[in-house]
């Protein structure tokens, strides 16, 4: 399922295609959308946004389209005279003068009037969404200290929506080795020192996940596994994907364990569990 940096990045995208345009014609067959023509069609694009793992294209109607991808939603940008060509089952479809802008698969579509967005259930129960130029380290940080954030693993709340908006399984692994942070350790476990450093890597690897296309490694680094002619999967992370290879920090091994069915890879030398020792 894409996560928050790579759902901001195809809203960018879009936008780039949609703002300041008219929506000339265009098709929703979806069966949410059965009023799309008098709400959209016609009417300008004013703002292409997402919030966490969902996208909110705004109207001058006044009314907005939610979207969540899922785990099989894909947005696709082309020329309008492109053939797209795909396989997949058309959601909505936008186009202006220039281009077509087509939502692929999704199955969690919704109008809604603009003023009434943050009601939507989805939205409503969202924690901070950690790419908002307004939420900077030290909010994250009081944040991870409050209840009953605090006494949530670290691997748990993570992938908590409700904790932290748009972080999703990679940036888990990596955001938790950057800290340092063991995944059952609680923020209630740790120092200040250490809740504020894992406050300022939540916000770090985010933001540059999102600005290289869900690269979380330094440069040297990501260049220095594509030298050794390791996958593209390994090369772009510190730890994820990295399982029974050496940790790029201390050379140790990185580990893998699964929380509720789904992979969290560490490494127990650079992650060393606090938890066990209180």
């Amino acid at each position: 399922m894409p996560e928050g940096p790579e759902i901001r990045r195809a809203a960018d995208r879009i936008g780039k295609a949609l703002v300041g345009k008219i929506v000339e014609d265009g098709q929703w067959p979806f069966r949410t959308l059965t009023n799309a023509d008098d709400l959209i069609l016609g009417h300008e694009v004013l703002s292409v946004t997402s919030r966490a793992k969902a996208m909110l294209i705004r109207f001058s109607s006044g009314w907005s389209m939610y979207s969540h991808n899922q785990l099989y939603g894909r947005w696709t940008v082309h020329l309008k005279s492109t053939d797209p060509r795909s396989n997949r089952s058309l959601r909505a479809e936008f186009l202006t003068d220039k281009h077509a802008v087509r939502l692929w698969s999704a199955t969690d579509i919704v109008l809604l009037p603009t003023p009434e967005e943050n009601g939507h259930p989805f939205l409503a129960r969202l924690g901070p969404d950690v790419l908002d130029e307004e939420v900077d380290r030290f909010m994250l940080a009081e944040h991870l200290c409050s209840k009953p954030i605090s006494r949530k693993k670290g691997a748990t709340l993570m992938l908590d929506q409700r904790c932290f908006a748009g972080l999703g399984n990679y940036l888990r692994s990596e955001i938790l080795h950057a800290a340092g942070v063991h995944p059952d350790d609680r923020p209630c476990d740790l120092d200040d020192e250490t809740v504020e450093h894992w406050a300022s890597c939540i916000k770090a690897i985010t933001v540059r996940a999102y600005q290289t296309g869900g690269i979380t490694v330094a440069d040297a680094l990501a260049e220095a596994g594509k030298a050794r002619g390791e996958p593209r999967r390994t090369w772009r992370h510190a730890v994820f994907c990295r399982n029974d290879r050496p940790c790029l920090t201390c050379g140790d091994l990185v580990v893998r364990k699964r929380y509720a069915g789904r992979r969290l890879d560490y490494c127990p030398t650079c992650q060393p569990s606090r938890r066990a020792h209180s």
